[in-house]
């Protein structure tokens, strides 16, 4: 195995590898696996929240219904080892097809995989399993097509059919659509006479979205979830991009370096591959959920920029191509000892141990020991998911469908965890039974307790407390 070669398998088999490595976030992958086993169970796909009692009834458009079928039927099928190596699965096929992708525009083996690899480490924050994991591969398979689109003109037809798929698994399908204008723009620019085919994709491609069961809704639902204020001022992803986080100084890195790239080149950069560049940068510093997508728009607008002559290998010493193989059979055996199947079992969370992220497994063990059917619990807003994942008969007050609940919604809770004049009465007019209390909230379990709630449990993770 050459060195080119080793760096190709490399660029699949690291993020693939970390993919295992890295747990689930439970945040947004409970609440996708619930609603895919309630529709696995026939009660259809749902339009109005059923598991809360501070939204019950309001409006829903479950968008993303597609992946949480697919997420639920893997996990009935093989549990939480199917959905690590589901995740495993679908970072390695990314990164493949961002690999093959800067190939066909001209890079290099060796340099396509330094791109994969620069892609992936931008993106890794993003790649949690959750529907925007689906939308991230689908996007960069209409990349792959489009890059073939000189050679196999026909293959862009199947774009419309992926964005088909991708408007009932994920809002970023609008990417599909807004990459083949990208591309129409290169070919204008170009005076390619394949320019009027390529429009045409698009527009067949933005009305394949509509093949969906909202409609001309999720248009409006994409739209409107990231220009929501309730959603842009609480939920961290969805506020701007800056250098005070990690993926930030990641986006912002990454940008520079492109841009020194341009500047050394010494040749004028064609408009059209600027407007690539801008517009992912712009979908990127927007919010730090866009920092998922710039990567994967820079490399398809820099991998020509990087293109040159395949270089010739000189033929490695046999030591040399053994120890390449072996490198990547230990990855492969690292990898398989990994897998979730050879963990113990966590009594809370009753997962393999290390696997489940965002989810307390003391406090999950005590509610399942002391809720009873219709309990309604008062719980932080990033345990919702889980807690409604885990126990479907009890009703939550929030989880990560931000969109859904309604502003007053947000400033009762709010009253209620700062101890606002009415914190009791509002307790009291929600029903609430039960309460989680975060570790560190002492003001908020010690203004329960002094009005009579009853602590059932404590940890490490916080408190689980009874009403009197």
């Amino acid at each position: 195995m050459s060195f080119a070669r080793l760096w190709a398998v490399l660029a699949i088999l690291l993020p693939a590898l970390a993919a295992l490595i890295a747990n689930l976030s439970s945040v947004d992958l409970a609440y996708h696996l619930r609603a895919g086993g309630d529709i696995l169970d026939g009660a259809g796909i749902p339009r109005a929240d059923a598991w809360t009692f501070t939204a019950l009834g309001q409006p829903w458009l479950d968008q993303q219904w597609g992946a949480q079928v697919i997420l639920a039927a893997v996990y009935r099928l093989a549990g939480w080892t199917g959905l690590v190596l589901l995740r495993a699965l679908l970072v390695g096929l990314l990164s493949a097809l961002v690999l093959q992708t800067c190939r066909v525009r001209g890079a290099d083996l060796r340099r396509a995989a330094w791109l994969a690899l620069s892609a992936f480490v931008v993106s890794a924050v993003a790649l949690g399993l959750r529907p925007q994991l689906f939308g991230m591969v689908l996007l960069a398979l209409v990349l792959l097509v489009l890059a073939l689109r000189r050679d196999r003109p026909r293959l862009m037809w199947a774009i419309p059919v992926i964005v088909a798929v991708w408007a009932n698994l994920h809002g970023s399908f609008f990417l599909g659509p807004v990459v083949v204008g990208l591309a129409w723009l290169e070919d204008v620019a170009e005076r390619s006479p394949r320019a009027r085919e390529t429009f045409a994709v698009g527009v067949v491609a933005a009305l394949a979205s509509l093949i969906n069961p909202f409609g001309p809704q999720v248009w409006a639902y994409a739209a409107g979830l990231s220009t929501n204020a309730e959603v842009t001022a609480r939920i961290t992803e969805w506020q701007p991009t800056t250098l005070r986080t990690v993926p930030g100084i990641l986006f912002f890195a990454s940008a520079l370096a492109v841009v020194v790239l341009l500047a050394r080149r010494g040749a004028r950069t064609a408009w059209p591959t600027l407007a690539w560049l801008g517009v992912f940068f712009l979908i990127g510093a927007y919010a730090i959920r866009g920092v998922a997508w710039w990567p994967l728009g820079a490399v398809f607008a820099v991998a020509p920029l990087l293109a040159r002559p395949e270089p010739v290998e000189r033929p490695l010493a046999v030591l040399a191509a053994r120890l390449n193989i072996v490198i990547v059979g230990a990855i492969v055996v690292a990898g398989i000892v990994l897998l979730p199947v050879w963990r113990p079992i966590d009594p809370g969370l009753q997962a393999p141990s290390g696997v489940v992220g965002n989810a307390p497994p003391g406090i999950t063990g005590a509610l399942r020991d002391q809720a009873k059917d219709g309990d309604h619990l008062f719980n932080p807003q990033p345990w919702g998911s889980w807690f409604e994942f885990s126990f479907p008969t009890v009703f939550e007050a929030l989880d990560s469908r931000i969109e859904v609940f309604p502003p007053a919604v947000w400033d009762d809770y709010e009253a209620v965890t700062q101890g606002r004049d009415g914190w009791q009465a509002i307790l009291d007019r929600w029903g609430v039974t039960l309460a989680v209390v975060p570790a560190g909230d002492d003001a908020f379990h010690d203004r329960l307790t002094a009005a009579g709630w009853s602590e059932l449990f404590a940890d490490g993770d916080g408190s689980l407390l009874q009403a009197p």
